[in-house]
């Protein structure tokens, strides 16, 4: 097997599992709790697919995941929870461009698209990856739906910019992009690239959401809860964490890249938000080194 097509099949079950553990939270037995992603259970096998109305079942995941990566399936939850309301106050606001940055078996575009028929979404992705979510699509719905835009681009050898030829795209118009769980497997100069195209090439007013983690997280220098054991297990599945910035730093990060920082959501902040279930009670922790960036260009 060559170097690209291990990648390749890391990302396809990097993706595959973000998908299943938003499948398991989106059948959460209390609806404070659970998200809204319903139809991430429809990219695993049937085997593999969240029970409907079996609470037992979704506790096992939830534990079982939990205890061999203290935070992570309610970090995915509260991430998950977390970008729709975001984006959900993007499309109120009048954003009607939309771009997924490495989508995967991102959801959002099939799930917003009903309500908002006249966004326009934007999918960015490895050919391979969109070409299998694309026929899965397919078999879901019958047929491509007509407000999604699929661009296939692999971000090592093209640049972003390839997305400003995208049929439909307009470049004149504020863009939200999200861009979700991949910042920290980048190197700083990929990230730099990312966002100089964001601030730089596109509508001012545009913004952008992402997730990252400190600096100490991903030198092993800092102690968070659960921080240990997702080191060693990314690291051990061949994607070691390469990029973080300094807690405390994310405003003039930004600021200095031609950005305004609108909100920074981390461990309490998700958890108060978003897992306190309908008695008042907070439901579990999230990983101590998430943080989550909202951003608007200047």
């Amino acid at each position: 097997m060559t170097d690209y097509a291990k990648s390749l099949e890391k990302l396809k079950t990097s993706a595959l599992g973000a998908a299943m553990t938003r499948a398991f939270a989106a059948q959460e037995p209390d609806a404070g709790i659970r998200n809204g992603d319903s139809l991430a259970r429809e990219f695993l096998d049937p085997a593999a697919r969240p029970p409907k109305n079996d609470p037992d079942k979704i506790a096992a995941f939830r534990e079982q995941l939990e205890g061999a990566l203290p935070g992570a399936y309610h970090f995915q939850n509260a991430r998950t929870k977390h970008i729709d309301t975001r984006l959900e106050k993007a499309l109120a606001d009048g954003f009607r461009q939309v771009v997924m940055l490495g989508a995967g078996f991102d959801t959002r575009a099939y799930r917003f698209g009903e309500s908002a028929p006249d966004v326009r979404f934007f999918e960015v992705d490895l050919p391979e990856l969109q070409a299998e979510k694309k026929a899965k699509i397919t078999d879901i719905f019958g047929s491509l739906p007509t407000n999604v835009v699929y661009m296939p681009l692999d971000f090592n050898k093209e640049p972003l910019s390839r997305l400003l030829d995208a049929p439909g795209f307009d470049r004149s118009r504020p863009t939200f992009f999200n861009w979700e769980g991949v910042s920290y497997y980048l190197t700083a100069e990929g990230v730099e690239a990312t966002l100089a195209f964001v601030a730089n090439q596109c509508a001012a007013d545009s913004k952008i959401l992402f997730d990252y983690m400190p600096s100490a997280m991903v030198e092993g220098t800092g102690a968070y809860y659960g921080g240990a054991e997702s080191r060693d297990y990314m690291a051990k599945f061949g994607e070691p964490l390469l990029f973080g910035i300094e807690d405390d730093a994310i405003d003039d990060f930004l600021q200095a890249r031609g950005f305004r920082l609108e909100s920074c959501f981390g461990p309490d902040d998700l958890e108060n938000a978003y897992l306190i279930t309908g008695e008042g009670e907070r439901y579990g922790r999230v990983s101590g080194y998430v943080r989550i960036a909202e951003a608007r260009v200047l």
